[in-house]
C-alpha cells in the first residue's frame, strides 16, 4: 500500500500524522517522487493538463456547461482538483483511466482505475492510493457504506476487498465464484455487502469478527442460471430490488416475488428506491419508467404498478435529487421528472464513464454473461449520490450536480418573464427570506395588472398571497390594482369558495365588489362565494339588493341563510317563486333557490351546504321541517306548496332522499311523515296541473305500499279521493295499488337471530270490498282499474270489454292482458276461445307473436275468417308464427295466401315454393289471378302441369320489366326450360326453347347448349339466333364444351397408364416382351429381334422407337436392348373327338316311398 500526497510526501507526513497515527511506520514505503509526486509551484492548471498532447490521441478541450437563461433546476461544479489528479496518475503512473466512482459523507471520493488503482480524495485532496491488487484488473464498482467508515471494491476478475476508508487499510478480500466471474456492482445493505457478478448471480457478504479476526462469508442469494440478475438496489438490510432482462424481483426475508418487465433485449433495466416514500420502488427501461408499491407483510409480497410514464429516450441511471427523481438517459442528458424534465443538462461533454465496457474486453478475458452481451455499452459506471448531490466520472474528470437554490431559481426566472415558474418555485419554498421575496412578487405583478388574464398565474398569485400571509397585500396591492381582470375575479372567486380566505377575509367592501363582478362574469359562484365568507366580511342588506336586483336567488338564500339558517334561507324565498314558470334548468324565479334550501335545510346543513356540527343537526332538521310545512306571511302558503305548484316532481324526488334520515327516521318519524302525506295530499288538490297532482299521488301510494307510511285512514281516503279525480294511466296504476293494498304485519323472528325483511306479496282484499272497489270506478269511468278488478273477481266475460274500453293503453297494460290471457287458456282452453273469439282481430293488432302462442288447434275453425277480417301486416305475421308451429293448414292458409298476394305479392311465390302441397294447385291460381299478383302465376302453372303456360307467364313479366328484375326473370324462366324440358315431349320442349330464345337477347352458353339438344343446329342457327351475339356464344360454349371433353378424355388415358404402370411395378412383373409393337402393331420378333421396353411394361421395335420415350406419358425409354428370338413353328395338337352315336344312360332312381 502506497501513499500519495501533494504537493510532496513531507507535506503529507507533517499535515496528516494525527490522521495515520494508528498505523505502523513500518506500513509505509519510501516514496518515490519523481513518479508520484505533483510539483508545488508548478501544478498545471486545467486547461493546460487537458490541452496537453497524448501519444497517440489527440485531446479535445473541455468545454464548461452554460447554463440556459431561464435558469436550470441543478447547477454543475467541475471538480477541477480531483479530475486533474486522476488525469495526472493516469498519464505518469500508468494507474490506468478512471473506471469507478463513490461518493461518501464528508467529502469523501473514491476513484478506480482501469489497472487496479484505487485513489481517496478527502475534500479534493489526494490521501492515500492503493495499488496492491492490479493484478486482479480494473477497479470495477466501489461503494461507501452508510457512515462512510468502509469502503467495498470490486475488481474485474471477481476479487472484492474492504478497506478502511480513512487509512487506506484492507481489512477482508472476498473471491465469488473461484475467479470465473467478474464483479459488476457492489453494495451495502446495512453491515453486510451485496456484490453482482458479471454471470449475473447476487452474493451476499458477511462480515464479522470471531476472537477478533476479521472474516467474510459469502452466499449466493439468487444464481445467474435462474435469470442473469444486470441490476439490483437495496431498500435496508431486510429488502432487495432484482433487475433481469425479463422481471423485476423483490426479496425479503427468504421470500421472493416478481412482475413482468418488458423491453427490448439490448437495454439494460434500472431500478432506484423512492426517497419520498421507501414503499415505492422506481423501475424502467427502454423508454418506459413506471413506480412500483412494495408491501412486505408477514409472508407475503405484494406488488402493485401505481404509475407509468413514457419517457423521450432510455435511461441509463436513476436517482434522487433533492426529493425529485434524476434521470440520466441514454442521449447523456440529466432531467429532473417533473415540470423540468423537458429542461435536460447535456453531461456529453465530460464523455462519461460506461462500466460494460471493460466486461467485454481483455479485462474478463472474455467471461461475460449473455445478458451483459445483450446490454451493450449503456452500463453507467461512475454515477453516485451523496448529501443531496450527484458525482458522475467521465473521461474529462468528475462533475457534481446538485439541486439549485429555490429562491435564487425563482429570482432568475422572474427577471427572465416566466413569471409563472417564479411563482410556482416559489410556492414550494419557505423562510422568511422567501417570504420577503414573494412580497416583492406581489408588488411587481401588481403593477402589472395584464399579467393575471393567465389563469394559472392567477391561481399561483393568490395561492403565493395565502401561503406567505399577505391577505393585506391580496387586497389592498393585488386587488385594487388588479380588479378589472376577470380571469382574476373568477380566480378569487373560486378560492374563497374552496375555503382558502379563511385566514385572509375581505373588508365588507371588498367583498361587495367582488359579489358585483363575479355577477358580471360569473354568476353561478355569487351563491357560493357569499357563502363562504364568514359574516364579518358581509355587508348582508348590500348584497342582498344586489342579488335581488340581479336575479341571483341562490345568493339571496345563501344571505339569508347566513343571517337565519336554511330555515330563513327558505322564507325569504318563498315570496319571489312563481308558479308559471314551470322549473327546470331553464327556471328564472327563486324556486330552484328554494329547492335548495329545503335541501340543505333538511339534510342538517348550513349556508352554502357547509355541514353542520352535529350537536345542532337535528334541532336544525325539525326546524326546517316545521318550517317547510308552516305557512308563512308572504301569500299564506307554506314552502311545501310552493315547491309543489313550482315544480311538483323535484319536490317529492326531495322527500324522497330525505326520508331515510332525521326527522323521517327516529322515533317521531312516523308521525313526521304522516304530517308531510297530509300536507301534500292538501296541496294536491289544489294543484292545477293533472302531472303535478299524480306525482304527489305516486309518493304516498308508495309510501303505503312500502310501509314507510302507517295505513292512516284518513291518509289513505284522500289518496284515494285523489287518484279519483285525477285521470291517466299512472294515476290508475296508483287507484290500483291503495286497492289492493293489504295492512303491514310486523315480521316475526327467532329470539337471537337478525331480523330478515321478507318482502312478500300482500293477499288480495275480499271479495265483497273487491265489488265495492268495482263499483266506485265504474262511476268514475275508469276502464283501466275496472278490468283489473274483473280479472281479480273472475269476471271473465267483463274483462276484455273493459281491456279495450281503455283508450291508447301501454305496454306495460298489453303485457298484463297477455299475462292474464296466458294463464287463462292453460286453465280453461274452451272458455279462453269464447271469451278471445270475438277479440282476436284485435288482439292480434296488438301483439301478433303473443296471440299466436295463444292459439290452439281449437281455434282453427275461426282462423280464416280472422285473417280476412284482420287487414294489416299483423296479420302476416301472425300467420307466420302459426306457420312456423304447424298450425296453419286448410282455409287459414288459404286465407294467408290471399293477404301475401294483396300485401307482399313479390314473396308469394317464395311461399309455395317452400310450402308444397300447402295449397292445391288450382287454388292458389284462383287466388293469384283473383288478387293479380302476377309474380305468383307462374308457379301456379307449372304446379298445375302446364309449363308452357308458366313459361308464357314469366316471358309476360320480363316485358314489363327493367334491369335487375329482368335479368332475374329470366333466370327463372331458363331455369323452368332447364328443369321442365327433360320430362316433356320433345315437340313441347323445343317449342319453350325456342320461345325463349326469341324473346332473351342474351343467353349463358350453358344454356344454349341445353337448347341445342331439343333444337337442330341449323334451326337453332338460322330461325332461333336472330341475334349475332346469340350466335357467337352458343359457338363459344359449343367449342368450349368440345375442348373440355377432349382434355377430360386425355386426362382419363394418363390417368389410366400411369395407373396400370404403377400396377405392374407394384406386382413386380418381369419385362413384357411379348405381343405387339406398340408403335407399329406388329409381333416383337417380327423384325430383326431387337425391342426396347417402357416403364410401363410395353414394349415396342427397335426401329420404330425414334424419340426413345413413352408415348402415353412421355417418360424416357430405358436404354436395355432385349432380343427377342423369332416366333417358334406352331406344334401339331391332337386330333380333335369324333362324335359317335353311343349314348350311355342311368337307370332311374326311386325316392324314399320306392315309387320310381
Amino acid at each position: 500500500m502506497d501513499l500519495l500526497k501533494t504537493p510532496s510526501v513531507q507535506s503529507l507526513l507533517d499535515s496528516d500524522l494525527e490522521s495515520v497515527g494508528s498505523l505502523q511506520y513500518m506500513d509505509f514505503e519510501e516514496l518515490d517522487e519523481v513518479e508520484y509526486a505533483l510539483p508545488t509551484s508548478e501544478a498545471p492548471t486545467l486547461a493546460e493538463v487537458l490541452s496537453a498532447e497524448d501519444e497517440g490521441e489527440e485531446k479535445i478541450p473541455f468545454k464548461p456547461v452554460e447554463e440556459p437563461s431561464s435558469c436550470s433546476a441543478v447547477q454543475i461544479d467541475f471538480l477541477q482538483a480531483v479530475s486533474q489528479q486522476i488525469i495526472q496518475a493516469q498519464e505518469r503512473s500508468s494507474a490506468g483511466t478512471a473506471t469507478a466512482l463513490s461518493v461518501g459523507a464528508n467529502g469523501k471520493l473514491t476513484v478506480g482505475t482501469a489497472h487496479g488503482h484505487l485513489l481517496t480524495f478527502f475534500e479534493q485532496t489526494l490521501r492515500w492510493v492503493c495499488d496492491s491488487n492490479t493484478d486482479r484488473g480494473a477497479v470495477s464498482c466501489v461503494a461507501y457504506n452508510q457512515d462512510s467508515t468502509r469502503l467495498l471494491a470490486g475488481y474485474a476478475r471477481g476479487l472484492i476487498c474492504q478497506y478502511d476508508s480513512i487509512q487506506g487499510v484492507v481489512l477482508r478480500r472476498v473471491t465469488l465464484g473461484g475467479e470465473i466471474w467478474g464483479t459488476l456492482r457492489v453494495t451495502w445493505a446495512g453491515m453486510s455487502g451485496l456484490a453482482l457478478d458479471t454471470g449475473g448471480s447476487v452474493w451476499l457478504i458477511k462480515f464479522s469478527r470471531p476472537l477478533g479476526v476479521r472474516s467474510a462469508r459469502s452466499s449466493c442469494l439468487f444464481s445467474g442460471a435462474r435469470g442473469e440478475v444486470v441490476a439490483m438496489a437495496a431498500r435496508d438490510a431486510r429488502i432487495l430490488a432484482l433487475a433481469t432482462l425479463s422481471r423485476v424481483i423483490i426479496v425479503a426475508g427468504g421470500r421472493a416475488a416478481g412482475v413482468r418487465l418488458a423491453g427490448p433485449p439490448d437495454t439494460l433495466p434500472v431500478l432506484a428506491w423512492s426517497d419520498t416514500d421507501e414503499r415505492v420502488l422506481v423501475c424502467g427501461r427502454s423508454k418506459t419508467l413506471q413506480w412500483l408499491a412494495v408491501n412486505v407483510t408477514g409472508s407475503s409480497i405484494l406488488l402493485r404498478p401505481v404509475h407509468r410514464v413514457e419517457l423521450k429516450s432510455s435511461p441509463l441511471w436513476l436517482g434522487w435529487l433533492g426529493g425529485n427523481l434524476a434521470i440520466f438517459d441514454a442521449d447523456e442528458n440529466l432531467r429532473l421528472w417533473g415540470d423540468d424534465y423537458d429542461k435536460p443538462l447535456d453531461l456529453s461533454q465530460i464523455e462519461p464513464v460506461y462500466a460494460s465496457a471493460f466486461f467485454k474486453g481483455l479485462w474478463t478475458d472474455g467471461r461475460v454473461s449473455r445478458a451483459m452481451c445483450m446490454a451493450g455499452g449503456s452500463a453507467l459506471g461512475g454515477a453516485c449520490v451523496a448529501e443531496g448531490a450527484l458525482a458522475l466520472l467521465g473521461r474529462r474528470g468528475v462533475v457534481r450536480v446538485r439541486p439549485r437554490d429555490l429562491l435564487a431559481r425563482a429570482q432568475a426566472s422572474m427577471c427572465s418573464g416566466r413569471h409563472a415558474q417564479a411563482l410556482r418555485l416559489l410556492c414550494s419554498a419557505q423562510g422568511p427570506d422567501a417570504a420577503a421575496l414573494a412580497n416583492s412578487f406581489i408588488i411587481n405583478i401588481s403593477e402589472r395588472p395584464h399579467l393575471l388574464s393567465n389563469k394559472a398565474l392567477a391561481d399561483l398569485a393568490i395561492k403565493l398571497c395565502l401561503k406567505f400571509n399577505l391577505g393585506e397585500e391580496l387586497w389592498s396591492c393585488l386587488w385594487e390594482q388588479c380588479a378589472g381582470e376577470k380571469v382574476f375575479v373568477e380566480a378569487l372567486g373560486e378560492a374563497t369558495v374552496r375555503g382558502e380566505l379563511y385566514d385572509a377575509p375581505p373588508s365588507p367592501d371588498c367583498s361587495q365588489e367582488l359579489i358585483e363582478r363575479l355577477a358580471d362574469c360569473d354568476p353561478g359562484l355569487v351563491e357560493r362565494v357569499v357563502a363562504s365568507l364568514p359574516l364579518t366580511s358581509l355587508d348582508p342588506h348590500r348584497s342582498s339588493v344586489f342579488t335581488r336586483d340581479k336575479g341571483l336567488w341562490r345568493g339571496v338564500g345563501a344571505i339569508a341563510a347566513a343571517l337565519g339558517g336554511s330555515s330563513g334561507a327558505m322564507k325569504e324565498l318563498v315570496g319571489y317563486v312563481e308558479a308559471s314558470c314551470g322549473g327546470g334548468p331553464s327556471c328564472r324565479c327563486a324556486g330552484g333557490a328554494l329547492l335548495l334550501a329545503a335541501a340543505d335545510a333538511l339534510g342538517g346543513r348550513g349556508a352554502g351546504g357547509r355541514p353542520l356540527p352535529d350537536h345542532a343537526r337535528p334541532s336544525a332538521r325539525h326546524d326546517a321541517l316545521h318550517t317547510l310545512l308552516a305557512e308563512t306571511e308572504r301569500g299564506g302558503r307554506s314552502p311545501l306548496h310552493v315547491l309543489c305548484a313550482h315544480d311538483a316532481r323535484a319536490c317529492v324526488r326531495l322527500l324522497e332522499q330525505s326520508a331515510r334520515e332525521p326527522p323521517f327516521a327516529g322515533p317521531l318519524g312516523k308521525q313526521n311523515r304522516l304530517r308531510v302525506a297530509r300536507a301534500l295530499l292538501a296541496v294536491a288538490h289544489l294543484l292545477q296541473v293533472p302531472d303535478d297532482r299524480v306525482e304527489i299521488l305516486e309518493f304516498v301510494t308508495g309510501q303505503l305500499s312500502t310501509g314507510a307510511l302507517p295505513g292512516d285512514r284518513e291518509v289513505v281516503s284522500g289518496a284515494k279521493e285523489l287518484a279519483a279525480c285525477t285521470a291517466g294511466e299512472r294515476s290508475d296504476r296508483a287507484w290500483l295499488a291503495l286497492l289492493l293494498r293489504a295492512p303491514a304485519t310486523p315480521a316475526v323472528s327467532l329470539p337471537g337471530a337478525p331480523a330478515v325483511a321478507v318482502a312478500a306479496p300482500p293477499p288480495p282484499p275480499p271479495r265483497p270490498q273487491l265489488a265495492a272497489h268495482r263499483a266506485a270506478a265504474a262511476a268514475a269511468t275508469r276502464p283501466r282499474v275496472l278490468w283489473r278488478l274483473d280479472v281479480l273477481l273472475d269476471n271473465h266475460a267483463e274483462a276484455l270489454p273493459r281491456f279495450f274500453e281503455i283508450e291508447n293503453p301501454s305496454t306495460a297494460d298489453v303485457d298484463e292482458l297477455f299475462e292474464y290471457l296466458a294463464s287463462r287458456t292453460e286453465a280453461d282452453c274452451v272458455g279462453a276461445k269464447k271469451q278471445m273469439e270475438d277479440y282476436l282481430s284485435k288482439l292480434i293488432e296488438l301483439r301478433p307473436r303473443a296471440t299466436a302462442a295463444l292459439v290452439t288447434d281449437q281455434f282453427s275453425d275461426i282462423l280464416s275468417t280472422t285473417l280476412r277480417t284482420v287487414a294489416s301486416d299483423c296479420a302476416l305475421e301472425f300467420a307466420d308464427c302459426l306457420l312456423e308451429a304447424g298450425r296453419l293448414r286448410g282455409e287459414a292458409a288459404a286465407a294467408h295466401f290471399r293477404n301475401l298476394c294483396a300485401r307482399r305479392p313479390a314473396t308469394a311465390s317464395a311461399f309455395l315454393e317452400k310450402n308444397p302441397g300447402m295449397l292445391r294447385p288450382e287454388e292458389a291460381l284462383a287466388i293469384v289471378r283473383e288478387t293479380g299478383a302476377r309474380e305468383a302465376e307462374p308457379a301456379c302453372l307449372e304446379a298445375t302441369g302446364d309449363p308452357g303456360a308458366a313459361l308464357d307467364a314469366l316471358l309476360n313479366l320480363v316485358s314489363d320489366a327493367e334491369g335487375e328484375t329482368e335479368t332475374g326473370l329470366l333466370r327463372r324462366a331458363c331455369e323452368l326450360c332447364t328443369r321442365v324440358t327433360p320430362g316433356v315431349p320433345a315437340e313441347t320442349a323445343g317449342g319453350m326453347w325456342a320461345r325463349l330464345l326469341k324473346r332473351a337477347e342474351s343467353m349463358p352458353p350453358a344454356l344454349l347448349l341445353e337448347a341445342a339438344a331439343y333444337l337442330p343446329p341449323e334451326q337453332l342457327a338460322a330461325r332461333v339466333c336472330s341475334a349475332p351475339r346469340v350466335a357467337q356464344a352458343a359457338l363459344v360454349a359449343a367449342s368450349g364444351q368440345l375442348g373440355a371433353w377432349e382434355c377430360a378424355a386425355r386426362v382419363a388415358a394418363r390417368e389410366v397408364h400411369e395407373a396400370l404402370a404403377l400396377a405392374l411395378a407394384t406386382a413386380r412383373r418381369g419385362v413384357a416382351v411379348r405381343g405387339r409393337c406398340t408403335r407399329c402393331g406388329r409381333a416383337l420378333g417380327a423384325a430383326d429381334g431387337a425391342c426396347r421396353t417402357t416403364h410401363c411394361a410395353r414394349a415396342c421395335h427397335m426401329s420404330c422407337d425414334a424419340g426413345g420415350a413413352c408415348h402415353a406419358c412421355g417418360a424416357r425409354v430405358p436404354d436395355a436392348v432385349v432380343s427377342v428370338p423369332p416366333p417358334r413353328a406352331p406344334v401339331p395338337s391332337a386330333p380333335a373327338s369324333q362324335d359317335h352315336s353311343l349314348q350311355l344312360v342311368a337307370p332311374p332312381r326311386p325316392d324314399l316311398e320306392g315309387i320310381v
